[in-house]
Formats: C-alpha cells, structure tokens, sequence
C-alpha cells in the first residue's frame, strides 16, 4: 500500500508516537517540526520516524558507504564498527597526532605568545 503525500503528516505523527517521540537512531526526544518519515530509497518501504540530523546522516552515510566501492553497505558498516572496537592501543601513535601533554604545551606557548 503506497501513502499518499497528504496522508505523511498523520501517518508520521502516528508512528512517532508509537516511538514516544524518541529518534530510532540516536533515541533523543522529537519535535514535530524535526521529525522526519524515514524510507528506504531502494524499495520506498517506510522505515520509522527519525530526528532531521539523524536522517540526514543515515542517507549520507548509506551513499558513502555505496561511494566506496562496497558490494554490500551493511556489511561495510558492520565491518566499519568492529574496525573501530578493536583495541589498537598497543600500536605506534602517528606523528600528526598530539598528545594531551603536546596539547596542553601548545596551548600554553600560544598564551605565551599572544600576551
């Protein structure tokens, strides 16, 4: 069954109540006017209800993911995560990085500097 344009605002009022007016995503509470009818813009399935900065970032990242290359975006997402949850802290820091002790030294020879 396909929604009709007019029908969005009642039917997106609706299944955001049924989520408490929680965001799927981030679970914050929605405003009406920041409210948004997710879909999937391969099949035009209705998804939930999202917060207008977490739909916006569900489809940047979705086209990213397709942008790299990835047969499959979930499975690149999902390998994503467990990339960033693996415990890399036994490995050499890069070079660019600094330090909180390098932090706070270049912020005090900018105080320096500026008074």
């Amino acid at each position: 069954m396909k929604l009709k344009r007019k029908e969005i605002k009642d039917f997106r009022n609706e299944l955001a109540k049924k989520q408490d007016w929680k965001c799927t995503l981030c679970g914050k509470k929605m405003k009406e006017d920041n409210a948004t009818l997710d879909h999937c813009h391969t099949h035009g399935h209705v998804r939930t209800v999202l917060c207008r900065p977490c739909n916006s970032a569900e489809g940047k990242v979705l086209s990213w993911a397709k942008r790299s290359g990835a047969d499959n975006p979930g499975e690149f997402l999902q390998a994503l995560l467990l990339y960033w949850d693996t415990d890399y802290t036994n490995n050499y820091i890069h070079p660019v990085h600094l330090t909180p002790e390098e932090k706070q030294l270049k912020e005090y020879r900018r105080r320096l500097k500026s008074a």
